[in-house]
């Protein structure tokens, strides 16, 4: 029968395990000291790169930022002095979306038959 967990005793060895190897000092608190100026090092290191990162992608967005605005009053300056042609392209910007929504819909109803013409089709 199998054992209950209560009646399976634990093995100690004194080999050292694939994770701990044993120290000799056992002072860990040097080791510990070693581990946090380590860390503290490394997060000064990832401070100063992520602020040169910062910097670049904040330029870069101002920039970004200037160009749409030059645009967008490059256009609105178009449309000011052009309003006929303004009207007439959007006109025509509509009606070639209505001639595809129009094709779309009537291929599709090509395709549809209504719920009862099975039933009719088949008794006369």
């Amino acid at each position: 029968m199998a054992d209950t967990v209560k009646s399976l005793k634990t093995v100690e060895t004194k080999a050292p395990s694939f994770d701990h190897e044993p120290s000799d000092s056992g002072n860990f608190s040097s080791e510990i000291a070693t581990l946090r100026s380590e860390i503290a090092s490394l997060r000064d290191l990832l401070a100063d790169k992520t602020g040169i990162v910062y910097d670049k992608v904040s330029s870069r967005a101002s920039s970004a930022v200037n160009y749409v605005s030059d645009e967008a009053s490059s256009v609105a300056t178009t449309i000011k002095e052009h309003p006929a042609a303004t009207t007439t392209l959007f006109t025509l910007i509509g009606a070639i979306g209505f001639a595809v929504g129009y094709v779309v819909a009537t291929a599709s109803a090509d395709s549809k038959q209504a719920w009862y013409s099975r039933y009719i089709n088949d008794r006369f």
